[in-house]
């Protein structure tokens, strides 16, 4: 069976040659296909730039990391076997967005990663938009959907990290809005209950359990039934970063442990990942 994983971040600060040998790890375990995140634009002061990430991927953020994601496609052909998708995390994008967008997707980006988190974030430790830009909550948003409005118009599925108790309408009117690009909402949208409404409502919004699995095991009955509920629409991702390729191994291992269920697993780690990238999605 060939794997396929929706979410992996774009950091390393090994040599080529070392992660080329982490990467055939991957390959020797199926994977045939990974999203990557590469935060290709970002502000000099390391301190800016930890405001818009997670306090759990602190430790990856060093200078030699950071240099990386400014060219990444040296990565992207180390393998002839495994497919590495190219996706822009546009966190950093404020201004010139239309031509930006632009010139990343003829340098070959496939898809776009937005964290969307407008104001700060304490249990995942993120400062947000407002700390890090000093826009309100409705700024944010008028941005954002600029984003999305482009990426959509350049054919890019979307990965949008974003707490739907908080900012779920908002969620709602993208979806409704750009109804041919499909959005994957990670981490169930952070709400099974909100989650579930979107995935009835929209045939263009997927999910991924990425760091859920500590979550699986205090409640396996009820995350069971949401992913057999909506066995379609749910993807597999393992938030791991590109260089410790353990963490996806280890994710499809308690995947197919949890799941019991060869045809739903397939779904997850395949079928599903095939529908959310191709275009042409309506609702």
């Amino acid at each position: 069976m060939e794997y396929y994983d929706a979410h992996i971040h774009f950091f390393y600060d090994c040599s080529l040659d070392e992660l080329r040998q982490k990467i055939g790890l991957l390959e020797k375990a199926g994977l045939a296909g990974i999203n990557i995140l590469v935060i290709s634009e970002f502000p000099a002061e390391i301190d800016a730039y930890l405001k818009m990430i997670p306090g759990a991927y602190h430790s990856h953020v060093t200078r030699e990391a950071l240099k990386n994601q400014k060219d990444p496609f040296a990565v992207f052909n180390l393998s002839p076997q495994l497919k590495m998708v190219p996706f822009l995390d546009a966190r950093f994008l404020e201004n010139h967005i239309e031509e930006k967008i632009k010139m990343y997707r003829k340098r070959g980006f496939i898809g776009l990663k937005l964290l969307y988190v407008p104001e700060e974030d304490t249990t995942l430790r993120v400062g947000g938009m407002e700390k890090t830009f000093g826009r309100t909550c409705k700024q944010s948003e008028k941005i954002t959907s600029i984003i999305i409005e482009q990426a959509s118009s350049h054919g890019m599925p979307i990965l949008m990290h974003v707490d739907l108790r908080r900012y779920g309408d908002f969620v709602d009117e993208m979806l409704r809005s750009y109804p041919g690009t499909n959005f994957n909402i990670p981490h169930f949208g952070f709400s099974r209950r909100v989650m579930s409404l979107l995935l009835d409502k929209y045939s263009n919004c997927y999910t991924d359990m990425s760091s859920l699995i500590s979550f699986m095991e205090k409640e396996p009955a009820a995350y069971k039934s949401f992913i057999h509920q909506y066995q379609d629409r749910v993807l597999f991702g393992s938030d791991a970063v590109i260089g410790e390729p353990e963490t996806v191994l280890s994710a499809l291992e308690f995947m197919n442990r949890f799941l019991k269920d060869m045809e739903i697993f397939h779904k997850l780690v395949n079928k599903n990942y095939m529908n959310y990238m191709a275009h042409g999605s309506s609702s």
